[in-house]
């Protein structure tokens, strides 16, 4: 994907407009402040937007209203938006709330992140309402009480420790407040969720990303991410370096995104928020992702010397989830029958193949279990691979391909010696039931996360499960280039030449097994 700025004559007045106005307002306007008890004050009303209600409104109707949009009506679920000044960003995240005009949710959980207040974990604040020049915007109270209990860090004190930096050093927090006057004009009334992260770790995005997931089966949510991107770069540098970050936000994993941020090959401020959103997609089905618009403060300022990057995305609700429709108590069978098989096999010391593969352990009838589907067994020794092997296809029914593939995981993998009884009681046994594999017309509908590949080129074949992107962290031209070169045997750019077929899978896990017990102690 190429980014590229759609810079019309009428645009670029209203980016001049907007520059003239946010020169003024930074050195001339001071903000309003709204201290009533539990209501939190509009920080920087008068220098990153205007503080005057009139002139704010009638700003934001003419961004939303030039804003151009993609022609669909799918009703977003998640913005990745910018948060500079209005007379650098605003031309791109009005892009973003012209897409939920008219929409009506449950709820707005805006993610904004502490540009110079770093604290472990992420915060919710406790206040009532948020104030902008427009009104007050009432807070989702039980909102927040839920997602205070997911957080390691007391919310209370996080932004305790925000508001004591910013009155020592006269600044005030702008990542999550910019966006509050788009919404409630896109919107009109709504209720928010304020969120701010304290960090940038993969770890911290993840735990947030579960809370925010969990709160999703609770009404209708819209999320709203916030942040810039590359930052003080020469206009071509800078246009370079965001086209990758755009890339890396659209088609690959969160993993494989702080891969790449921690190599210093794309760059943004809200590492964070883009983490979590990241990984909240993934936990809410893997929504369709798209660029909404890009440009740079070059385009919008004119000066090209030295820019900062903003861009807009949008994630709508996937329609083509892969179905596989194998009910829980069918793949905890499976599960139970793997192990039953390696226990009676394995255990009781029999060695012959033609043996082994037909040991079955009695299974209730579950009508899911007679299903002719693909399916691999894969073992897991603390936390370390220590088979897998499967059936991509199959006319044999579940009940009998699970006993055959579980042997061979752990007697018939190359890369691995055979299974020991005495590891038995060690492993953690996982099946996963797949979906008959598609042809993948074209790399961009690739799901990195949801989809496993099967590449054929000739005579070679490889497999990856979707598990793979999770364990291995890798981007997708990593993925297919390890396909091609470690699982079917072939160069590392071969997986271009190859045919590419891609499958979902339901996954089903035993419990981990009890850690041995600690040796005596000498006396």
């Amino acid at each position: 994907m190429r980014v590229r700025s759609n810079m019309s004559a009428q645009k670029t007045a209203l980016y001049r407009t907007l520059f003239v106005y946010g020169f003024v307002g930074l050195f001339c306007a001071p903000g309003p402040t709204y201290a009533q008890d539990g209501i939190r004050e509009a920080h920087v009303a008068g220098s990153f937007y205007p503080a005057e209600p009139s002139e704010l409104r009638a700003i934001i109707e003419k961004l939303l209203t030039e804003a151009t949009v993609p022609a669909r009506v799918d009703k977003p679920r998640i913005l990745i938006c910018p948060h500079a000044g209005y007379p650098y960003s605003g031309p791109i995240a009005a892009s973003a709330f012209r897409l939920i005009q008219g929409q009506s949710y449950d709820r707005v959980v805006v993610i904004g992140f502490t540009h110079q207040a770093p604290f472990s974990g992420s915060s919710v604040d406790s206040r009532t309402a948020y104030a902008t020049p427009l009104g007050n915007i009432p807070v989702d109270t039980e909102a927040v009480r839920f997602l205070k209990e997911s957080f390691k860090t007391s919310p209370d004190a996080a932004h305790a420790a925000i508001r004591s930096l910013e009155e020592a050093h006269n600044t005030k927090e702008h990542s999550l407040e910019v966006m509050l006057p788009f919404l409630q004009s896109a919107l009109g009334s709504f209720k928010l969720v304020p969120v701010i992260m304290g960090s940038a770790t993969a770890a911290d995005a993840k735990t947030l990303a579960t809370a925010l997931a969990a709160l999703a089966t609770h009404g209708d949510t819209l999320f709203v991410f916030s942040t810039d991107l590359s930052h003080y770069h020469p206009y071509d540098e800078a246009r370079r370096i965001d086209e990758r970050t755009l890339n890396a936000i659209l088609f690959e994993t969160p993993l494989a995104v702080e891969r790449l941020f921690a190599k210093g090959q794309i760059e943004a401020c809200g590492r964070g928020p883009i983490l979590a959103g990241l990984f909240l997609s993934e936990k809410l089905g893997f929504p369709e992702r798209a660029l909404i618009n890009y440009a740079n403060s070059g385009d919008t300022t004119g000066r090209r010397d030295s820019v900062v990057g903003y861009g807009a995305a949008v994630f709508y609700d996937r329609t083509d989830i892969p179905h596989i429709g194998i009910a829980p108590e069918a793949g905890q069978a499976l599960v139970a029958l793997a192990r039953q098989t390696l226990e009676r096999s394995i255990g009781g010391n029999i060695s012959d193949g033609s043996k082994v593969t037909k040991a079955e352990a009695p299974t209730p009838e579950i009508p899911d279990l007679q299903k002719a589907k693909g399916v691999f067994v894969t073992l897991w020794k603390h936390g370390t691979l220590r088979g897998c092997i499967g059936r991509i296809q199959t006319h044999d029914s579940l009940l009998k391909s699970v006993p055959i593939v579980a042997l061979d995981a752990a007697l018939r993998d190359p890369r691995f010696t055979p299974v020991r009884s005495s590891e038995l009681q060690q492993l953690r046994v996982e099946v996963s039931v797949l979906t008959e594999p598609k042809p993948l017309p074209n790399l961009a509908q690739l799901i990195p996360g949801r989809d496993g590949v099967v590449l054929e080129l000739g005579e070679h074949r490889g497999v990856f499960l979707p598990s793979v992107w999770e364990s291995s962290g890798w981007t997708r031209l990593e993925f297919l280039q390890e396909l091609a070169s470690q699982k079917a045997g072939l160069a590392a750019d071969d997986w271009q030449r190859a045919k590419l077929f891609v499958f979902g899978d339901q996954v089903f896990v035993e419990d981990e097994p009890a850690a041995p017990p600690e040796p005596p102690t000498a006396q």
